[in-house]
């Protein structure tokens, strides 16, 4: 979207018609929500419910956090998104795990130093995002002061407390985001057949075909079997966040949805 596609939606949902903007919104940035959400959790059903509980905080209250975005400002949207969902999802797993606790080595600096060490050490933030994330709050924060607090945390660290921090981080990323395996490193892999040519270009063909008849459905449509199926959303929640009355709703529309997308593929 562009910025004034953004203050027009933002003006949408600011005016009280907020269905078909919150539906809009919900399909353009829930991508982004749950590459956020996804740097913070791995199993899947805690990924699903920290998604949800930034998707609701971002709708409560007349959907005050997003009215709070000023076009005007430094950040572009996304970027301010990214920092919002960011701190909601820090929000959730304090409410889950406790209060976050920094090593004693980093316990007793600055809180602009902890909160460097919490996203660049705990959460494995890169260096760049985690300067768009903190100059929200400091904003004179520069790239120059961020590497100079970062290389004062690093020196306070000793080598098992770095390597503790790498393990966690890994294990917190998604595989594909965290497997970063050096190209000249030899890899043992056991003989898998898989598909042959054959069925890979059938599956391609039905790939591109499911792609070109969901383009083909209402937007509502194709949000509701998005949230469902790639989200994985269970029906209590499609329900709560597309601001339908029920289950058994979101499951009759979802069935529509399917019947619809069923007939494009036939066509």
């Amino acid at each position: 979207m562009t910025e004034e596609q953004v203050g027009d939606l933002l003006a949408r949902l600011a005016s009280g018609k907020v269905e078909s903007a919150w539906r809009a919104f919900l399909e353009r940035y829930s991508p982004l929500i749950m590459h956020v959400v996804r740097r913070f959790e791995s199993d899947h059903h805690q990924v699903t419910d920290c998604y949800v509980h930034a998707c609701a905080e971002l709708s409560n209250n007349g959907f005050r956090r997003l009215l709070a975005f000023r076009p005007d400002g430094r950040a572009q949207f996304q970027t301010w998104l990214k920092t919002v969902v960011t701190n909601l999802c820090v929000d959730w797993r304090r409410q889950r795990h406790g209060r976050f606790r920094p090593v004693k080595a980093v316990a007793g600096l600055p809180e602009l130093d902890q909160l460097v060490y919490r996203y660049v050490y705990v959460r494995g933030m890169p260096r760049d995002e985690c300067l768009h994330v903190l100059q929200a709050k400091y904003p004179a924060l520069t790239e120059r002061e961020l590497a100079t607090i970062n290389a004062r945390i690093f020196s306070l660290l000793t080598p098992q407390q770095r390597w503790q921090l790498s393990v966690r981080t890994a294990s917190m990323l998604p595989l594909d985001e965290g497997s970063n395996w050096d190209a000249d490193e030899p890899m043992v892999q056991p003989a898998d057949p898989g598909p042959g040519p054959e069925e890979l270009s059938q599956t391609e063909q039905e790939r591109l075909q499911l792609e070109a008849a969901m383009a083909h459905l209402p937007p509502q449509q194709r949000l509701l079997l998005r949230l469902r199926f790639q989200q994985n959303l269970t029906l209590e929640e499609v329900a709560r966040l597309m601001r339908l009355p029920d289950p058994f709703r979101a499951n009759r529309q979802i069935q529509a949805a399917l019947a619809a997308l069923g007939e494009l593929m036939k066509s």
